[in-house]
């Protein structure tokens, strides 16, 4: 098939796969920046916290949240306490 083949009214094959690469170039920028602009997102069961006794810094559970290093309870865990 010739590139100057006119598939339907003025358009030929070359001008269609133009338009074809160009949507699918657009399709991949938006996926790109949605996913540089994308947030975290916070789980309600997690908290970020440092350990006051031995000085471990991660993430523990809020319903279970003690530090794996010296198994001091943490966070909500220790408000309970």
């Amino acid at each position: 098939m010739e590139m100057d083949t006119i598939v339907f009214g003025n358009y030929s094959v070359q001008d269609v796969l133009i338009a074809a690469g160009v949507i699918i170039a657009l399709l991949i920028l938006i996926s790109a920046v949605r996913k540089l602009f994308k947030k975290e997102k916070v789980s309600e069961h997690i908290q970020v916290i440092r350990c006051k006794n031995c000085g471990w810094r991660g993430q523990v559970s809020r319903y279970a949240g003690r530090c794996p290093k010296c198994n001091e309870p943490l966070g909500d865990q220790l408000a309970k306490h």
